[in-house]
């Protein structure tokens, strides 16, 4: 008999084209479940995780975008209470007698530095919480990436882990045993 692509359907007694319609010789049903069985342990195990974990990182990213935005919002607000303090402070010491010069130039030196300290001391507080939002967001990235290979590890066999754990100790200058 010649044998073919098709030679796994085909009946062995008939030479012309038909079909093996012997579940049992063409292993179909195996076939069949086998198949069914990795689509179902696919829609149950993964999605799941996946999208939770997608959803999680998508709220925290819009969290963060929230919270700049609003930290923004505060230093425009803080900045043009600091020009209108200013321009007050300007107009106040105009408006006073020449003994008093002294005086006005000193509360506003006073009034002008606690207000920049306090700008600074906003700018200070908006970078590092864009420094602790970048730090969690790569930690959390970190988290997923190890998580995956830490699962695709322990799914693999002993003598499969053994290898990898060989390869890397190898890789990383160790001496093989």
């Amino acid at each position: 008999m010649i044998w073919n692509v098709f030679s796994f359907f085909l009946s062995n007694e008939e030479p012309f084209l038909e079909f093996n319609t012997n579940i049992l010789e063409t292993n179909a049903i195996n076939l069949f479940i086998l198949i069914g069985l990795l689509l179902y342990g696919n829609k149950v195990s993964f999605q799941p995780s996946l999208e939770k974990r997608q959803q999680e990182i998508i709220i925290t990213i819009e969290n963060a975008q929230k919270d700049v935005v609003s930290a923004a919002k505060f230093y425009a607000t803080a900045e043009k209470g600091l020009s209108q303090n200013i321009f007050w402070l300007q107009a106040w010491q105009s408006t006073y007698q020449k003994d008093k010069i002294d005086f006005v130039n000193n509360k506003y030196k006073r009034v002008k530095n606690a207000l920049l300290d306090t700008f600074s001391s906003t700018e200070n507080f908006i970078r590092n919480f864009e420094t602790r939002s970048f730090l969690n967001l790569q930690r959390y990235i970190l988290y997923i990436i190890a998580s995956r290979v830490l699962r695709k590890f322990l799914l693999l066999s002993e003598n499969e882990q053994s290898k990898v754990i060989e390869t890397t100790i190898i890789a990383l200058g160790g001496d093989k045993k």
